[in-house]
């Protein structure tokens, strides 16, 4: 009985000594990061255009739309309605539902959009 003890007794030792070296390897050598200084992707928009470097119709804000060659506040206003009203766009193609947006239009911001 005295060996078994002795062996927990060992054992509860080693587990207080190896929380306290992580407890001091936390408090001395990793930095505080303040959430001042670690930007975080508050909008969809922003994580799934990382991925890609594309605009994603179905998840961008109006001010991310605007990035888009050629497409101004209104427009990207009514891209955000005509979602809103009609669902997520199956196709980029659809865009051109949208009021304001032509073949011209399209043509040059196809490269810059994806669902």
């Amino acid at each position: 009985m005295g060996r078994e003890n002795w062996e927990i007794e060992v054992l509860v030792g080693l587990a207080a000594i190896l929380a306290a070296v992580c407890i001091g390897f936390n408090l001395f050598f990793v930095p505080n990061v303040s959430p001042s200084v670690v930007e975080v992707a508050t909008d969809v928009q922003d994580v799934s255009s990382a991925y890609n470097g594309k605009i994603h119709l179905n998840t961008a804000s109006e001010s991310a739309l605007q990035e888009l060659d050629g497409i101004g506040p209104a427009l990207a206003k009514r891209i955000v309605e005509y979602r809103e009203t009609h669902g997520k766009f199956t196709s980029i193609e659809d865009l051109k539902n949208v009021r304001g947006i032509g073949d011209q239009l399209f043509d040059q911001i196809r490269s810059q959009i994806d669902l």
